[in-house]
């Protein structure tokens, strides 16, 4: 399992307020959320709100693909409707 945090996930429902604490409602983005660990799908188990973050904060929690090889940087790559988080992010398995 891996938890990644990201901002730039969009429109949500239901709507973010700007300055508001996630704390009982955790909206989710409305496009589409997949991530890619090491060139291989990671099954999103979560996207949303980061409870108790401020509104704009995405948590994403993912069981990472069962190829990922321990001890060696895998590439992260979210896309969230179409739109990619930057290069050059990476995670380290320890099993």
């Amino acid at each position: 399992m891996v938890i990644l945090y990201a901002t730039g996930e969009g429109q949500t429902d239901p709507a973010g307020v700007d300055g508001k604490i996630a704390t009982a409602v955790w909206p989710k983005p409305r496009l589409p959320v997949t991530l890619a660990i090491g060139g291989n799908a990671a099954k999103v188990l979560y996207a949303g709100a980061a409870p108790y973050l401020i509104a704009g904060a995405m948590q994403i929690n993912a069981r990472l693909p069962a190829a990922s090889p321990a001890g060696t940087p895998l590439s992260v790559r979210l896309n969230v409707g179409g739109h990619f988080s930057q290069d050059g992010v990476s995670v380290v398995v320890r099993k």
